[in-house]
């Protein structure tokens, strides 16, 4: 994939989003993730997702291509804190895996408690991912349901669909 191009091969997940922003996830990161979430059923997990940013379109298009597991953090059923352990192995595995991508934003599981950011979920993306282009990514692994969150207008809104994509000629 070119790294300045948008993906060509692509299916939607969701409804079509109105927002001047698109979100991206490859096919490898989406199933890696969803591996990870699977059996995390009992406290929170989360990590980080990496990539880029292309202006195209008149649209901003976030494009996810890594992910990295937030080790060391701390987690109870309803809460996740990324730890100084967990921001010092983040970012030492970004320069060495995801050299040319930066922190689009994290990913963190809500077990059966459903999709939507929670006080304490608004409090860490105002405070840690408070870049236009960063996004939230919610998963909760017992209902089988997800949403990507990013910023519109100053504010964190829910994102109504995404793309997963890979090269092309390859299934979705």
């Amino acid at each position: 994939l070119f790294e300045n191009a948008l993906p060509q091969n692509i299916s939607r997940f969701g409804e079509h989003v109105e927002a001047e922003k698109n979100i991206y996830i490859s096919q490898s990161v989406y199933k890696e993730i969803h591996r990870f979430t699977k059996n995390k059923t009992l406290n929170e997990s989360g990590g980080v997702l990496l990539g880029g940013v292309i202006e195209e379109f008149g649209k901003t298009n976030i494009v996810i291509r890594g992910f990295l597991e937030a080790k060391y953090s701390e987690a109870t059923p309803t809460t996740l804190k990324f730890t100084h352990e967990s921001w010092e192995y983040i970012h030492k595995e970004a320069s060495r895996r995801y050299p040319r991508d930066k922190i689009l934003g994290w990913i963190h599981t809500h077990p059966d408690f459903g999709i939507f950011l929670s006080e304490y979920d608004k409090f860490i993306h105002e405070n840690f991912f408070k870049a236009d282009n960063q996004i939230a990514y919610v998963i909760d692994p017992i209902q089988n349901i997800e949403g990507f969150y990013f910023w519109i207008n100053g504010k964190i809104e829910r994102c109504k669909g995404f793309y997963v994509f890979d090269k092309t000629g390859t299934k979705i």
